[in-house]
C-alpha cells in the first residue's frame, strides 16, 4: 500500500481539537468545512450525518485492511459501506465525533482519509485488469501507488485551485479512464523500455473533454517529473476565483493547446532541473498463499452459469479473477467482513474494488472458485443473474449527495428488476457499461458509457416538475476515445422501458456490429429517437402521479432541500465567506445609530478584511490574535496593503472593544483596500507583475500623471480616472513607486483590456506608458 505522510498523526490531532472547536462554536462552519473535507470527511444530506472517504489507490487493499474498515464501521454503527466509481470505500451514516476515533483506526492499518475530497489529489485510479491481463504492457499499480505516497506527503497538493484526478491504465491500445482524468498516464513499451503515453486535462464534468496529449512517450523515470509539473502548472494557473472554471481543462479553454503545454513544460523542464526527483520504479510486497482448507466441488448448472458471468481467466496459469456485484457499491460492514475474513487465506493481493462499484476478487487458484461460488451465494450478492443486470452502476444521487436532483440507485434498481425480468438475452450484453449519475455531474461517468444518464429537473405542460434523465450513448473507452453523445430526454418512471426498448432493438442487429457504439453510428441513433418520442409524453399529475414521484421516493419530486457543493470545499471558501461579511456589515452600518452595534460592525469589518486573503498567501491562523499577526507580516509589510492600517489592526489585536468609532472612515477604507486588492487578483490569486522592458514606441504626446507616494490600490482607481478621460488609441504615463505600486497596477490596467506599453524603471520609481482600449 501507499505510505501515510510522516504529518498524518499531527493532522488527525489538529482536526480532532478542530471537532471540538467547531462543536463549541469556536471555529465557524465553513472553516471548518474548509478543513473536513479535504481530510476526505462529507457531511451528507442529512444535516448533522457525515461519512468517511477512505483512500484505496487504485481499489487496492488487503484483506487485513479490510477487515479494520468493516470492524470500525460495526463499531460506530455505520449501517453501510459504498464503494465509489473512484475505487474508494467509504464508512456512511456516523457523527461528527466519531470521526476522532475512526481516523486513528484506520492509520493502525496503514490507511488515511486525507485528500478523499476537497481540492486536493484525490485517488488514483488504475485499470482494474492490471497485473492479470495478458493484453497490458505492465502492471501500473505499484506506479500509482509510489505516485500517491510521494504527492500525498506534499502539503502543496492540498491547497488546488480544484480537484487534482489521475488515472493509469496498463493497455497501450485502451487509454479508458486515462484520457477523461486530469492527468492520464497509459502504459507503453518502446524497444523494451517501460514508459507512458500521458494526457493532461480530461475530465467528464460540465463541458467534458478528452486530455490533450503530452507525451507520446515518457520514460518511467519522469513519472514524477510529469506528475508534479502538472500539480504545480495548475496550483499557479487554475482559477482560483471561479470554482465553475477551475479545473485544468479550463486552462486549455483560456489560453489556448499552445500556451498552456508552454506554462506545462516550464515547470516540467524546471523540474527536470533536480535529479533528485527522478522515478525509480518500485515492486508492489504483496504475498500469496494457499489456503489450509479444502476445494470445494460443485457441480451443477448454476456454478457453471456463474462461472461464466463472473470469472475469468488471468494472465497467470492456474489463477482466475472473479467479480462479485455490489449493488449501488452498498453493502452491510458484515458483508465486506465476511470477504475480508475469506481472503485473507489467500494472502495479501487478493481484492480491489472497481469502478464499477464492484469487488474483484484475483488470483484465486482454479480448484477454489466452488468456494468462491459459495460465499458470495451465502453472502446473497446476486450473482444468479447476468453480468449486465450488476454492470448497471449509480452515483449516490439525492438520497445523500447535497448536489443531487433525482435518485438514480433508484432508476437503477428498476432497470436491474426490469432486465432481469426481461426475456432478452442479456448474457449476451455481459461487457456493456450503463451508467446513471442523479444530476449533470459526472460521479458515475455518464459520458462514458455505452448508455448513459444524468439526472435533470423537466416540466409539463403546466409546469409542474418531475424527474428526468439526459441520454447519453456511444462512447469510445478504446484507442483515441470519444464521449458519449447526447440523445435527448426520458422521464425518470419510463427510463427502464427506454432502456429495456433501446436493447432489444439492439440485440436484434447485433451481430451486424462490432460495438454497441458502432451500432448508435450506424442505425442506434434513429432507434432512440423513435423512442424517446414514445415516451415523450409525460401525463398529468391527476392521470398518474407516479411520474411526479422519484423511484424509491415517497414525497413529491423537488429540489428544495439540493444545497452547495462539498466535494470542492476548501480553505478558499473563506475568501467568499468574508466578503460578504465585510459588504453585509458595510451595508448594515448605514443608519445604524446604536454605538455599540456600530462598534461591533466595524470590529468585524477589521477582522475580516485581516483574515480575507491569508489563504492566498498560504497562512492559515489558529487564533483570532494570528489573524492579525499574520494580516500585518503578508500583506502590510509586504506592502500589498497601505501601512496607515497598521495602528488600527493592532488595536483590534488589542482590545475587540476599542472604540473603532473614532476611526470609522479608516475601518471602511481598510475594507475598501483590500476588496480592491482581492479584485486586482488575477484568476490563480496571484498579485504579482513583472516589469516590461521599455519598446520603441514612435513620439506621440502622452498625457502624464504622477502617482508617486500614492498608496495601492488608490493608485489603480486614480490612473482608471485619468484614462477614462481619454479617447481610445490615446497614450498615459503614469509615475510609479517602485515596489507593489509597480507589481500591482501594470497588471490591473491589462485586466481592464488596455496596453502596458512600456514600464521603465527610473532611480527609485518607474514610468508606465499606457494605451488606452
Amino acid at each position: 500500500m501507499y505510505k501515510l505522510p510522516s504529518t498524518l498523526t499531527d493532522d488527525i490531532a489538529y482536526f480532532g481539537t478542530l471537532i471540538d472547536d467547531f462543536q463549541q462554536g469556536k471555529t465557524e462552519p465553513v472553516k471548518f468545512k474548509g478543513i473536513r473535507v479535504p481530510m476526505g470527511i462529507y457531511e451528507q444530506r442529512k444535516d448533522g450525518t457525515y461519512m468517511v472517504r477512505v483512500r484505496t489507490t487504485g481499489g487496492f487493499i488487503t484483506p487485513q485492511q479490510l477487515k479494520q474498515v468493516a470492524l470500525t464501521a460495526q463499531a460506530h454503527q455505520s449501517p453501510f459501506l459504498h464503494i465509489t466509481t473512484r475505487q474508494e470505500i467509504q464508512i456512511h451514516h456516523i457523527g461528527i465525533d466519531q470521526v476522532k476515533t475512526i481516523l486513528p483506526e484506520l492509520q493502525q492499518v496503514e490507511l488515511s482519509s486525507k485528500g478523499g475530497g476537497g481540492n486536493t489529489t484525490r485517488n488514483i485510479l488504475v485499470d482494474v485488469e492490471s497485473g492479470i491481463s495478458a493484453e497490458e504492457e505492465f502492471d501500473v499499480l505499484p506506479y500509482a501507488i509510489d505516485l500517491t505516497t510521494r504527492l500525498i506527503a506534499e502539503a502543496d497538493s492540498f491547497t488546488l485551485p480544484r480537484k487534482l484526478k489521475i488515472a493509469f491504465s496498463a493497455h497501450a491500445a485502451n487509454g479508458d479512464l486515462a484520457l477523461v482524468n486530469d492527468l492520464g498516464f497509459v502504459a507503453k513499451t518502446v524497444d523494451g523500455k517501460r514508459g507512458f503515453t500521458v494526457y493532461l486535462g480530461g475530465s467528464l464534468a460540465s463541458h467534458a473533454t478528452l486530455g490533450w496529449k503530452v507525451f507520446d512517450f515518457a520514460p518511467e523515470e519522469e513519472l514524477y517529473y510529469i506528475a508534479e509539473a502538472a500539480k504545480q502548472f495548475f496550483s499557479a494557473h487554475g482559477n482560483r476565483k471561479n470554482r465553475h472554471k477551475a479545473r485544468i481543462r479550463y486552462i486549455f479553454y483560456k489560453l489556448g493547446e499552445e500556451k498552456t503545454l508552454e506554462l506545462f513544460f516550464n515547470a516540467y523542464n524546471e523540474l527536470k532541473k533536480d535529479p533528485s526527483l527522478k522515478y525509480t520504479p518500485g515492486k508492489l510486497d504483496v504475498q500469496l498463499t494457499t489456503p489450509s482448507f479444502a476445494p470445494a466441488t460443485i457441480e451443477s448448472a448454476a456454478f457453471e452459469a456463474w462461472k461464466n458471468r463472473y470469472a475469468q481467466p488471468q494472465k497467470q496459469a492456474g489463477l482466475f479473477a472473479i467479480t462479485i456485484p455490489v449493488e449501488h457499491g452498498n453493502a452491510p460492514a458484515e458483508t465486506f467482513l465476511k470477504i475480508a475474513k475469506f481472503t485473507e487465506a489467500f494472502g495479501t493481493d487478493v481484492i480491489r474494488f472497481t469502478v464499477r462499484q464492484n469487488i474483484q476478487l484475483r488470483n484465486i487458484p482454479e480448484a477454489y472458485l466452488g468456494n468462491v461460488y459459495q460465499l458470495v451465494s451465502e453472502l446473497r450478492q446476486k450473482a444468479d443473474v447476468p453480468a449486465l443486470v450488476n454492470n448497471v452502476i449509480s452515483c449516490t444521487g439525492a438520497d445523500t449527495c447535497r448536489l443531487g436532483i433525482c435518485l438514480p440507485k433508484g432508476a437503477a434498481a428498476a432497470l436491474r428488476q426490469k432486465l432481469n425480468e426481461s426475456k432478452l438475452p442479456v448474457d449476451e450484453l455481459k461487457d456493456l457499461h450503463i451508467n446513471i449519475s442523479g444530476c449533470p455531474n459526472s460521479c458515475a461517468q455518464q459520458r462514458w458509457a455505452d448508455l448513459g444518464f444524468a439526472g435533470r429537473v423537466s416540466r409539463n405542460d403546466s409546469q409542474k416538475m418531475f424527474p428526468a434523465y439526459t441520454i447519453f450513448a456511444g462512447a469510445d473507452r478504446t484507442g483515441n476515445g470519444e464521449l458519449g453523445n447526447p440523445f435527448g430526454v426520458v422521464s425518470a418512471k419510463d427510463l427502464p422501458d427506454f432502456t429495456h426498448d433501446l436493447l432489444e432493438e439492439y440485440l436484434k442487429v447485433k451481430a451486424k456490429y462490432a460495438s454497441f457504439r458502432e451500432y448508435i453510428q450506424q442505425e442506434g441513433a434513429k432507434a432512440i429517437a423513435l423512442l424517446t418520442e414514445k415516451y415523450a409524453d409525460v401525463p398529468s399529475f391527476e392521470e398518474n402521479p407516479d411520474y411526479y414521484y422519484d423511484w424509491g421516493s415517497t414525497e413529491q419530486f423537488s429540489v428544495v432541500n439540493k444545497g452547495p457543493a462539498e466535494c470542492s470545499a476548501g480553505l478558499f471558501d473563506l475568501i467568499d465567506v468574508d466578503l460578504k461579511t465585510i459588504q453585509t456589515a458595510l451595508d448594515s452600518l448605514e443608519g445604524e445609530v446604536d454605538l455599540q452595534k456600530v462598534n461591533q460592525l466595524l470590529y468585524t469589518i477589521v477582522f475580516a478584511s485581516s483574515r480575507m486573503l491569508l489563504v492566498t498567501r498560504g497562512a492559515e491562523a489558529k487564533t483570532t490574535e494570528e489573524t492579525f499577526d499574520l494580516f500585518i507580516d503578508k500583506f502590510i509589510k509586504e506592502g500589498y496593503v497601505s501601512k496607515e492600517f497598521t495602528s488600527l489592526v493592532e488595536a483590534a489585536k488589542a482590545d475587540q472593544k476599542y472604540d473603532f468609532g473614532k476611526n470609522k472612515e479608516a475601518v471602511i477604507a481598510l475594507a475598501k483596500e483590500v476588496i480592491a486588492l482581492y479584485e486586482s487578483m488575477d484568476d490563480s490569486l496571484q498579485f504579482k507583475v513583472k516589469a516590461e522592458p521599455a519598446k520603441e514606441e514612435k513620439a506621440e504626446a502622452a498625457r502624464v500623471k504622477d502617482l508617486r507616494r500614492v498608496a495601492c490600490p488608490f493608485n489603480f482607481v486614480k490612473t482608471k480616472i485619468e484614462l477614462s478621460t481619454l479617447k481610445s488609441g490615446d497614450l498615459l504615463e503614469i509615475l510609479l513607486d517602485d515596489g507593489q505600486p509597480i507589481e500591482n497596477v501594470p497588471g490591473s490596467v491589462r485586466n481592464e483590456g488596455h496596453e502596458v506599453v512600456s514600464a521603465t524603471p527610473v532611480q527609485d520609481y518607474w514610468k508606465v506608458l499606457i494605451r488606452k482600449a
